[in-house]
């Protein structure tokens, strides 16, 4: 099923609606429908090619949603939970940093969307390892799914 969005597709452009496709759903992969996404300065950084010629660039990495797919390796969320995600999507998880609690050194830690498609679309894909449950008593449009370390 694609995936609708807004993307920049050049430094310093407007966002665009933009769609693409996620291909098959990854083992350890879940798939979120997206009910609300902030913007920060990191963003613009992103879209204005500060940090890399990423583009098409689809920001957004405080995104809150619904998992609306799982794949076959998930155990830790369940489809129509609401859960969050903040600025990484992904780590190898066998590494030094990562066997430590410290993901978020991985060398090969994945950023929710620098180098990928972020959150500001009706769908987002990550590892189901990086999503964290939002408790009930948390308004979707305040929470800011950031995990502290």
């Amino acid at each position: 099923m694609p995936i609708h969005a807004y993307a920049a597709h050049q430094p310093h452009q407007p966002l665009e609606p933009f769609t693409y496709d996620p291909g098959s759903l990854g083992a350890n992969e879940i798939e979120i429908e997206v009910t609300h996404c902030g913007l920060c300065h990191s963003d613009i950084h992103i879209l204005d090619g500060d940090w890399g010629n990423h583009f098409p660039a689809v920001p957004g990495h405080e995104v809150v949603g619904l998992v609306r797919a799982v794949g076959d390796q998930v155990t830790d969320v369940k489809v129509g939970q609401r859960v969050g995600v903040g600025w990484q999507a992904g780590s190898c998880l066998q590494c030094e940093w990562c066997l430590s609690g410290q993901e978020q050194l991985c060398p090969k830690s994945v950023a929710t969307c620098q180098g990928r498609f972020g959150g500001f679309a009706d769908a987002l894909r990550v590892d189901s390892r990086f999503a964290h449950p939002i408790p009930d008593a948390l308004d979707s449009q305040n929470a800011a799914p950031i995990r502290s370390v």
